[in-house]
């Protein structure tokens, strides 16, 4: 990410940072239990990967997927308390902390993905996955229930969906980096191309998110979104470039570094890696493409 970017999305950050605490859930819900659970669980997996013990850290990623998944029903539990300011907020503050778990599960684990081996590198993939998707149903959601939430509640409901959706750049460049060694297995590698397409497409879907939420919003609160719709865009433009690159690197899977990038096994079928074309044409496609339309 360029540093004007970087600087874009600290101030992004320390905006929500700065939302006075009555706008957070009081007492603590069920939502966060569970979601500082699993973020507690994936310090511990991160640690135990650092020291090679694969086996104990594929056992915690366990614990870390199903705090998660419980995290997230609890999330939806309390969406039908949106109607008021009180209900809104504590939604708006369950989802901020499992959207932000569930994005910090993607962003440690990438970088490891292909530092372990075996059956825990395969659960990691499909764990960096499963947190993206965690994610994005849970921004999603939210965004949904904006316009239904009182009109006290929505600069706080909409800077969480900001933040969540402007935070996708740093898995997909980590992931795109484990996709380029030449020494990564198959299965492995097809699933963490089916996780480069679905964090590639929610950055392209965080632009129409954004843009939809303006005119739901005060004056004095769309600054942030606007914030946020900048540093998507300029996200876009890099995961071009990492797309691009992924495609005239090494073969993942051949353990032998054979020259000819992603392009060259279309014929063996990775998963997704189809759908990443696709993804690739929209953002560079002349008028119609997100990139050529700018």
């Amino acid at each position: 990410m360029k540093l004007t970017t970087r600087l874009a999305a600290g101030a992004l950050m320390a905006t929500l940072v700065a939302v006075p605490a009555t706008a957070e859930a009081k007492p603590v819900s069920k939502a966060r239990t569970e979601a500082v659970k699993a973020d507690k669980s994936l310090d511990r997996v991160v640690s135990l990967a650092n020291r090679n013990r694969d086996g104990a850290a594929a056992r915690e990623l366990r614990k870390v997927r199903r705090h998660l998944r419980r995290a997230e029903g609890q999330v939806r539990r309390q969406s039908s308390s949106v109607g008021t300011v009180a209900g809104a907020k504590s939604y708006g503050s369950s989802v901020r902390v499992v959207g932000a778990v569930a994005n910090q599960c993607a962003d440690s684990l990438s970088p490891i993905v292909d530092e372990v081996g075996g059956d825990p590198q395969v659960a990691i993939a499909q764990a960096i996955k499963a947190c993206i998707v965690t994610r994005e149903r849970v921004v999603e959601a939210l965004t949904q229930l904006l316009p239904q939430v009182p009109a006290e509640a929505r600069p706080y409901i909409s800077r969480v969906i900001a933040l969540l959706s402007s935070d996708g750049q740093d898995e997909v460049q980590a992931i795109a980096g484990a996709l380029a060694n030449p020494a990564l297995p198959v299965d492995v590698a097809g699933i963490l191309t089916q996780a480069l397409e679905i964090a590639t497409s929610a950055i392209n879907d965080a632009v129409g998110r954004l843009q939809g939420i303006v005119g739901l919003l005060p004056a004095p609160a769309q600054p942030i979104v606007q914030m946020a719709l900048g540093i998507v865009t300029d996200s876009l433009q890099m995961v071009t470039s990492l797309i691009q690159g992924l495609f005239a690197t090494t073969t993942p899977g051949t353990g032998t570094g054979s020259p000819g990038g992603l392009g060259s096994v279309l014929g063996g079928g990775l998963p997704g890696l189809n759908m990443l074309q696709g993804i690739l044409g929209g953002l560079l496609g002349g008028g119609g493409g997100l990139l050529g339309a700018r």
